[in-house]
């Protein structure tokens, strides 16, 4: 199968897998905010569909380092993601978050996103030697 084709597949389910699950613990209906969480998948989305064809490469040619490259990139990501929400503000005046409560944040997100890059790997790793066998 088509790298890109494997990329392109790889982001819609990324997109729909997170738009459903944030969707699941949101309210009924979802505030509106909640649309800039879909700008925020959707700008995730698009990075999955970049850096994806990389990573095949990277399993192809069996590059050294690669997981741990992986779990960074990961890890960066969410930190990027998580950046933004912190500018922005809680949306609730009277919260007033504590420096503590900005490491568990970074925290989290940072290790979702560590997890979502492993997961992305892990499995086109398996797909790819289901669909193509011989490398």
């Amino acid at each position: 199968m088509q790298t890109q084709r494997i990329a392109a597949i790889n982001a819609i389910l990324f997109f729909f897998f997170w738009l459903f699950i944030l969707l699941a613990g949101a309210d009924f209906p979802p505030p509106v905010g909640f649309l800039l969480l879909v700008f925020v998948i959707a700008a995730c989305a698009i990075v999955v569909y970049w850096r994806l064809p990389t990573y095949i490469d990277w399993h192809r040619i069996q590059r050294p380092g690669r997981h741990w490259r992986v779990l960074l990139e990961g890890i960066a990501a969410g930190i990027v993601v998580a950046v933004p929400f912190v500018l922005i503000g809680s949306g609730e005046p009277s919260i007033r978050p504590q420096p503590v409560d900005y490491a568990i944040w970074f925290a989290v997100v940072g290790f979702m996103g560590a997890l979502n890059s492993l997961a992305i790997y892990f499995v086109n790793t398996i797909l790819i030697r289901i669909l193509d066998p011989v490398q």
